[in-house]
């Protein structure tokens, strides 16, 4: 769907946006006089910031704004990826990279936050219309405080991100590398395991334990279980796949053991769930 937007405040005026499940466009150009939040939450691709290229696949954020030229399309081997994005300007942006929340460099997004239906409550909101009583009326009033409520769930994301940006910066490199391996696993895209994973960092088995458990609060097969739920609840929002086919996909076996799992980490069935982020 795609969203033309004049909705301001004071502080920000959202100018357009839009959601697209199979994207397929092909940006390169300078932005002049505005700031867009671009995220991608299946699919690859490749994007090219200035001299700097990115090959992107899976959950990305990431900004385009004036300056550098942006370019970015599909990934050769994804043809298209799953495409939210919000233009915007105004004072309030000049504050955001003050404060070191903007631009948001290509960066991966938390695994345990839902981003999706919340952009798509963003886009609902920036783009209300005033009603039959005008500017000066009840819709007026309306659109302003759906805008403001969209200048809220924006800087939220951006805090957010920051937030990510500051814990992954303080992580050390074994653990880095650890969780990236058991989030690829989790997502199907490699096979590992602690022993292996041990192995690979140098580390006894057990001492890679103790040092996982105690730098995350959780075990790394637990942690692993988190992430592929986290996968398991994005594809149940934002494709058509059949619950059979997310567990397969997610290295579940047996669909029955993937929707009790499912259950005891998000707390509804995949089903239910399904359910109540497509109706």
């Amino acid at each position: 769907m795609y969203y033309l937007i004049t909705v301001a405040t004071r502080e920000l005026t959202f100018l357009y946006g839009e959601s697209v499940p199979r994207c397929t466009h092909r940006i390169d150009k300078h932005f002049q006089g505005y700031f867009t939040l671009q995220y991608m939450s299946a699919g690859g691709v490749e994007l090219t910031v200035g001299d700097q290229r990115h090959a992107l696949s899976g959950r990305w954020f990431w900004s385009a704004y004036p300056g550098p030229r942006i370019a970015f399309h599909a990934a050769p081997s994804a043809k298209h990826w799953r495409h939210r994005y919000i233009a915007f300007r105004g004072p309030r942006v000049q504050r955001w990279m003050k404060a070191g929340l903007f631009p948001v460099a290509p960066q991966p997004a938390p695994r345990d936050l839902d981003f999706g239906e919340r952009f798509d409550r963003l886009l609902d909101l920036a783009t209300r219309r005033s009603g039959a009583g005008g500017a000066g009326g009840a819709g007026g009033a309306g659109e302003l405080f759906a805008s403001l409520r969209a200048t809220h769930i924006l800087e939220e994301f951006l805090i957010e991100l920051a937030e990510d940006r500051t814990a992954a910066r303080s992580r050390p490199a074994w653990l880095k590398s650890a969780i990236t391996k058991l989030d690829l696993a989790a997502r199907g895209e490699a096979v590992a395991d602690p022993e292996a994973i041990a192995d690979d960092l140098g580390m006894a088995e057990v001492t890679f334990r103790r040092k996982f458990r105690a730098a995350t609060g959780a075990p790394p097969h637990e942690y692993m279980i988190q992430s592929r739920v986290a996968e398991a609840r994005r594809l149940l929002g934002e494709t058509d796949l059949p619950i059979k086919s997310i567990a397969r996909r997610l290295g579940y076996g047996d669909v029955y053991f993937f929707s009790r799992q499912f259950k005891k980490f998000a707390g509804v069935p995949p089903a239910l769930f399904r359910r109540s982020r497509q109706g």
